[in-house]
């Protein structure tokens, strides 16, 4: 029995640590493996595959890309990195033991290797075609460990080099970090609201201790999308609309991922596609597959089908989104229908990012445009703009006869009749909402109490608006 127990105890140990490393991949860090695979793509035809053979390593690479596609998989991320970690832990172990290493240093050496490059995987920088590399190169130690003959042995090694660098390369050397469980949640928000998640966007924001600009842009996004924006824009402060970003050179690359969905959801197009192919060329190898879909999405929506078929025909050759290509095909009018109709159908030159111009142009053609709407007119509340505020509801809700009579316009609407002192009739056209006027009397007898910290009335009067 002690025998037994001595003979298997490494490979115990050794299932033990893949089953830990499994479950904190899975459990808390499973958004790293979706960016990953969300900032890549892999065809599945001979052109694509051929361009493997350019430079050393190209079968790592291949292999590696090849199996970080289904990471879009739930269990599938965890899964491919910990069966890499056990191949890697028993070519390292069986090896050290052909070398006459004792069992205890192996198990320990086999260990730390198979720590280090789980912890390697912390940085979305790291990839899987390194995991591979290093598979490769020990795969060389161990036949060269099966060897007795000490000169067959060198032979084999001196004559296996050149094609192992060939076939795997070097693996990649990164600085160790932590897990960023921070940025884990960056992840996890946009991915979920990529998904269409919303109320599990809404839930993960609320539930958290701080608040990244990412999450909050996130959410506000997602409480657009349910027609809530102005309900729930000051639950967090600072808040971020996204609207007062400009894409350049010191644009942060989290925000240049990001505002192809704001975009989409204004329905601008044409900065949709802009923004798409901005986060096209800062993915790895300049590849990114969900802004291929979403080059697709957008030019199917604007109507240009040679476009939208062009990427279409490129998500064909993929395995995980075949078929997400022939259903926008067979259904995308059903499936868009909603979309096309808050898309601009005159002809605009825009010269300028100001997303305040944008979305008048998608107001002006569409003023049924509800997400629009909300965030434009957000967006001059952030920035304490009441006079612009002002233009734009008379513009785009008094004019069209649809008044939005949300608590946040109807406690802005009062600051700018007492700013100016309107007269009563100008109240009575404006403010429908008498509980809204009974609260500004209140607010007004104790102005800047912690008591109103919920209205707009406070925040217009304590909190500092954002520079742009």
């Amino acid at each position: 029995m002690k025998h037994l127990s001595y003979k298997y105890y490494p490979t115990a140990l050794i299932i033990l640590g893949a089953i830990v490393i499994w479950c904190f991949f899975q459990f808390w860090y499973p958004y790293h493996f979706f960016f990953q695979e969300q900032n890549q793509i892999f065809l599945w035809s001979w052109d694509y595959i051929s361009t493997y053979t350019d430079k050393p390593g190209g079968l790592a690479n291949l292999i590696g890309d090849f199996l970080t596609q289904f990471y879009y998989y739930l269990f599938a991320g965890s899964t491919i990195l910990t069966v890499c970690l056990l191949i890697i832990a028993g070519l390292l172990y069986q090896s050290l033991i052909h070398f006459k290493v004792s069992k205890i240093v192996a198990l320990a050496l086999t260990l730390f290797v198979m720590g280090f490059v789980a912890v390697c995987h912390f940085s979305t920088s790291y990839r899987l075609p390194s995991t591979i590399s290093i598979m490769g190169w020990l795969l060389l130690l161990w036949t060269v460990s099966m060897i007795r003959s000490k000169i067959l042995k060198l032979s084999i090694l001196c004559c296996g080099l050149l094609p192992c660098y060939l076939l795997f390369g070097s693996p990649q050397v990164k600085n160790l970090q932590m897990p960023d469980m921070i940025l884990e949640k960056d992840f996890a928000v946009d991915c979920e609201y990529h998904f269409g998640h919303y109320d599990k966007v809404i839930q993960m924001v609320e539930s958290q201790q701080r608040w990244t600009d990412q999450m909050i842009f996130f959410y506000n996004l997602a409480q657009a999308q349910r027609g809530q924006l102005p309900d729930h824009l000051l639950k967090f402060t600072p808040t971020q609309l996204g609207t007062f970003y400009k894409i350049g050179p010191e644009t942060p690359m989290l925000i240049i991922r990001n505002m192809n969905e704001l975009y989409w959801a204004l329905g601008d197009m044409t900065f949709t596609e802009r923004a798409a192919m901005m986060t096209n060329v800062f993915s790895h190898n300049n590849r990114n597959v969900r802004m291929m879909q979403r080059l697709a999405e957008c030019n199917f929506v604007s109507g240009d089908s040679l476009a939208a078929e062009k990427y279409l025909r490129i998500l064909d050759k993929t395995l995980v989104y075949d078929r997400w290509a022939d259903n926008v095909r067979k259904n995308g009018k059903t499936i868009y229908q909603q979309k096309m109709q808050m898309v601009s159908r005159h002809d605009t030159i825009s010269i300028t990012d100001n997303a305040h111009q944008l979305m008048m142009q998608l107001l002006n053609a569409n003023p049924n445009n509800t997400i629009a709407l909300d965030y434009i007119l957000c967006s001059t509340l952030i920035l304490k703009d009441i006079t612009n505020f002002k233009r734009d509801y008379d513009r785009y809700c008094i004019d069209t006869n649809n008044p939005r009579l949300k608590t946040l316009y109807q406690e802005a609407l009062c600051i700018w009749l007492a700013g100016t002192d309107a007269p009563q009739q100008e109240w009575e056209k404006y403010i429908k909402r008498g509980d809204v006027f009974q609260r500004f009397q209140q607010y007004n007898l104790q102005r800047g109490n912690p008591n109103f910290k919920d209205t707009y009335w406070y925040y217009f009067d304590k909190i500092k608006a954002p520079e742009i």
